[in-house]
């Protein structure tokens, strides 16, 4: 028997234990300690009995007492019921409900009432049970917290002074110095010493997030890496800091800024933005779309594969278009395909300076020639290549001598029709047909036509074609001249040997691209006598394979980079995509072993087969700036700057292949067409590029968190300077309730990615002097080549 059993029941006789020597038997503590419980739980049970059946008129004459949970029911009823009647209210005013001072008194008398007779029960009963000391302590917590609130008589009188200044009624002239805050209308100079300290802490908290962008940080970087054995510590900290005052300005709209605007001030200010882009890209193409008054129905379809949900998803913020997926071509305004649509393009409107007088009008005499060659010669004209980063957002969409007059221009659709008037710009009413795809554009997204059409302009130019392009041999057999002399280039080339062939015709995606490692392998396949369905024969092109590619962690990589080109109202314009990503092989390089795919050719059609895809990067993806960081991580020593070195050169290349089909592509030039070009790119060891194809059909799957950030945003862009300057969002009386949170959240002037590196208006006469005497001399037009067949994993 333990001593803690003993003095938990002092009135038995276990005590005399503590003095009397003499020992107890155990169970006689036991025996006895059940019976106390025992007696102790009859005690309680008849005292329950007896208040329980104390009859009603025996009971003292006081009110009937209500429990506390039941009191704080009946007070939020009444103020909710306040609340209701106040609601009534006329807009402008504002009544603040506090509760009724005499009935909470009343209630807590109640209250006090009730616990003087819980204590009365507590003395007549010392046993009672513990659970009921802890709800008695509750009931007193409760009631003082009550009591304090009630005694906040500061809190009163500021509500009240609030309430002073809220009940005045607004006029409707300064109304608009007026905001609303969850219904209540508070006047601006009431809050400007809040919004002065809004300010500073938004401002401050701005410039600590506020990043640089991508070139600006890379050439810090690379700056801080070539001069770190060549600077003093007092330069570098100077480079470093002037580096850093720079500060990006890409998303100016900011919560300080609009702070006292209404959720519909809000509106207007974000679609009037809306409206301003699509006024600027319009103009540079000679047109304006005036924003309706009225909805129309306007119907648009999505073929499948190639991630046609994204298409719809992005077309659901549009909502003054209609997805009919069975609708037929004379029914459609829009359609996205994965390869162009003939029948849909016979139906576009024609241009007015056709293909044919195109050609009259290059047709000069000499000396015109001489005139126009010295003046407008390409070695003679200085332009403005500026390919890193614009202090301006306009000067990525706009030529240059119109950015002074509509930099400082009123935003508003007033002046957006005095400034179409003054220029003498077309306004147009009704677009009918637009599609995702230009005419004849297997010019550029055709190998063999690439290459064919590429070799002519670098020899025009005069410039060298396999700086920019890998050693390639068109050929269609071994009798070919063309396979002639690549046999006799084979011969003189020593060490590895080692090529790709292609079929120029009909291929993507990888198919059909076979590394060969002997020239019997390469005659085999070139000696084969193959017909496509439309009758024509194969063609292959023989190219150089890069035998020392540029290696990242020693697997190999291409680059994945966009363009997209314009053709609205008869003017062809072109623009560069400013972000992309590089896609890695899955296993490490080796020039040893040509029959491994997935070693050699970094498709994501072929990498996602291997049992590695995804292991070393998330869908074998690389951004650019990780691949920056790799860079001045291990090759720190070699000083090499992607955005600096290579960047540039990418978009070089680009320009020109889109210089070299200028004259062929949109011939007829139909209103109105856009489309988005994928371009592949490889570097050496050296660090020098190549332009390996140009894809008509991008893959815009959504394979990698990379993926999902870049290719949505880009394909956003191209809808906003393209489909949305032709037919563009309604005015904002148009608009539904329910559709306004459908507009876009952001400065899309200032959040646009795309440059412009290709205009009509300034390039056509000199690409017309160029080619002026080399018109119809190409073999790909006589081909008439077909469009190529694009095989969908969703078809």
């Amino acid at each position: 028997m333990q001593r803690e059993d003993l003095t938990i029941f002092p009135k038995t006789p276990q005590i005399q234990c503590l003095f009397n020597p003499t020992t107890i038997h155990p169970m006689t503590a036991f025996v006895a300690r059940s019976c106390y419980k025992y007696n102790q739980l009859q005690r309680n049970k008849q005292q329950r009995i007896v208040i329980q059946h104390i009859p009603l008129k025996q009971r003292s004459n006081e009110p009937r007492q209500i429990s506390l949970p039941r009191a704080l029911q009946t007070i939020k009823k009444q103020q909710l019921e306040s609340l209701r009647r106040s609601s009534k209210l006329k807009d402008g005013t504002l009544s603040l409900v506090l509760s009724d001072i005499k009935q909470e008194e009343l209630i807590l008398q109640k209250i006090d009432k009730f616990q003087q007779l819980q204590n009365k029960l507590q003395t007549s009963n010392d046993d009672l049970v513990e659970e009921r000391k802890v709800y008695v302590n509750e009931l007193r917590k409760s009631n003082s917290k009550i009591k304090n609130l009630l005694e906040i008589d500061k809190t009163k009188t500021i509500l009240q002074n609030i309430l002073g200044g809220m009940q005045q009624k607004v006029d409707e002239v300064s109304h608009a110095n007026h905001m609303r805050i969850m219904g209540m209308q508070i006047k601006t100079f009431k809050l400007q010493e809040q919004q002065s300290i809004r300010s500073k802490a938004m401002s401050q908290e701005k410039e600590r997030e506020t990043s640089k962008s991508f070139a600006e940080r890379r050439e810090l970087q690379s700056r801080s890496v070539q001069k770190k054995r060549h600077q003093s510590p007092q330069n570098k900290m100077k480079n470093i800091s002037q580096q850093y005052m720079k500060t990006n300005n890409n998303f100016k709209f900011s919560l300080t800024d609009y702070s006292s605007l209404s959720r519909e001030q809000l509106f207007q200010m974000k679609l009037l933005s809306y409206h301003y882009l699509i006024f600027i890209v319009s103009t540079q193409s000679n047109f304006y779309v005036q924003p309706s008054e009225s909805i129309h129905e306007l119907k648009f379809k999505v073929g499948k594969g190639n991630n046609s949900l994204l298409i719809k998803e992005l077309f659901k913020s549009r909502w003054w278009w209609n997805l009919n997926q069975e609708a037929d071509n004379k029914e459609l305004n829009f359609i996205w395909t994965q390869i162009k649509v003939p029948q849909f393009m016979t139906l576009q409107q024609w241009s007015k300076d056709p293909f044919i007088s195109r050609q009259k009008s290059l047709s000069q005499t000499s000396a015109e020639l001489k005139k126009t060659r010295r003046k407008q010669s390409p070695k003679n004209v200085k332009r403005n290549q500026k390919f890193g980063q614009y202090d301006d957002p306009l000067q990525k969409l706009i030529i240059g001598q119109d950015l002074d007059e509509l930099k400082s221009m009123e935003k508003s659709i007033q002046s957006f029709l005095r400034y179409v008037e003054k220029k003498d710009l077309k306004l147009i009413e009704n677009v009918n047909k637009i599609h995702n795809h230009i005419e004849r554009n297997y010019h550029l997204g055709n190998k063999k036509a690439m290459f064919h059409n590429m070799k002519k302009y670098y020899e025009l130019t005069k410039q060298e074609l396999f700086l920019h392009l890998p050693i390639t041999f068109h050929v269609s057999g071994v009798k070919d001249k063309q396979y002639q002399q690549f046999v006799e280039y084979y011969n003189q080339k020593k060490g590895n040997n080692i090529w790709i062939v292609k079929p120029g015709e009909f291929t993507n995606r990888g198919n059909g691209i076979i590394v060969c490692q002997s020239l019997a392998e390469i005659n085999k396949i070139v000696s084969k006598k193959q017909i496509h369905s439309n009758g024509k024969p194969f063609t292959y092109l023989i190219q150089k394979y890069i035998e020392k590619p540029f290696l990242y962690n020693k697997r190999k990589f291409d680059i994945r980079c966009y363009f997209m080109i314009t053709q609205l109202n008869n003017i062809i314009r072109a623009y560069w995509y400013e972000e992309g990503y590089i896609r890695t092989s899955s296993e490490e390089f080796d020039i040893k072993d040509v029959s491994n795919q997935y070693v050699h050719l970094t498709n994501d059609a072929i990498q996602k087969y291997s049992d590695a895809y995804g292991k070393y990067e998330n869908g074998n993806k690389l951004s650019f700036a990780e691949f920056q960081r790799y860079l001045d991580k291990w090759h720190s020593n070699d000083h090499l700057n992607f955005y600096k070195d290579l960047y540039p050169q990418l978009k070089m290349i680009t320009q020109n292949a889109i210089k070299s089909v200028y004259n062929k592509i949109e011939p007829y030039k139909r209103n109105y067409n856009f489309e988005i070009f994928g371009l592949d790119f490889m570097i050496d060891d050296k660090f020098q590029p190549y332009l390996i194809e140009i894809n008509t059909n991008p893959c815009l799957e959504l394979s990698s968190p990379l993926l999902g950030r870049i290719i949505p945003a880009m394909v956003e862009n191209a809808l906003r300077l393209s489909i949305d300057t032709l037919i563009p969002p309604p005015e904002q009386s148009t608009w539904p309730p329910n559709k306004k949170h459908l507009l876009f959240y952001d400065n899309m002037l200032e959040n646009n990615r795309f440059q412009l590196i290709f205009d009509e208006r300034e390039d056509a006469q000199e690409l017309k002097i160029l080619y002026s005497n080399q018109l119809n001399d190409d073999q790909i037009d006589e081909m008439n080549e077909e469009e190529e067949e694009y095989q969908s994993d969703d078809d």
